[in-house]
This record gives structure tokens, C-alpha cells and sequence, in this order.
């Protein structure tokens, strides 16, 4: 699945939004942080467990991400 995910810089580091999930945020200090955050968000939104990122972390701005829901026991 691809979302995408717009990432805005503030004094304290980062936050993003997805714009497919509404009411979905994250933010972190650096953007390795980020995006650890946001694979939280965004799996506990679709399936109430932390999600897998594909690819790197989103820069500033707009981005796409690949998404899918984290492997069965």
C-alpha cells in the first residue's frame, strides 16, 4: 500500500501527516525518529500493531511511503 506522508520541520525536530488516514499523526526529534513513529501510527490506524516502512525514511515535504501490515506470528 502507499500513502502519502507530508513532513514538517519544527524548532523541537519533526511531524508528519498521512494524508489517506485522516487524524493520522507522528513526530520525532531527527527524522530516523520519525519514522519509527510514523510506522507506529500509521499500523496502529490500519491493523492496531506497528506497520512496516519500505524504502527511506520521507525527507521534508511531500512523500510517498510503502506500507504493509507487519508478518504473522
Amino acid at each position: 500500500m502507499e500513502l502519502t506522508v507530508v513532513v514538517n520541520r519544527e524548532p523541537e525536530g519533526f511531524w508528519s501527516q498521512v494524508n489517506e488516514l485522516p487524524g493520522c499523526f507522528a513526530s520525532g526529534r531527527t527524522l530516523a525518529e520519525l519514522h519509527e513513529a510514523l510506522a507506529e501510527a500509521v499500523g496502529l490506524y490500519l491493523w492496531n500493531v506497528p506497520a512496516q516502512l519500505h524504502g527511506a525514511p520521507p525527507g521534508l515535504g511531500r512523500s510517498t511511503i510503502r506500507v504493509s501490515a507487519p508478518a504473522g506470528p
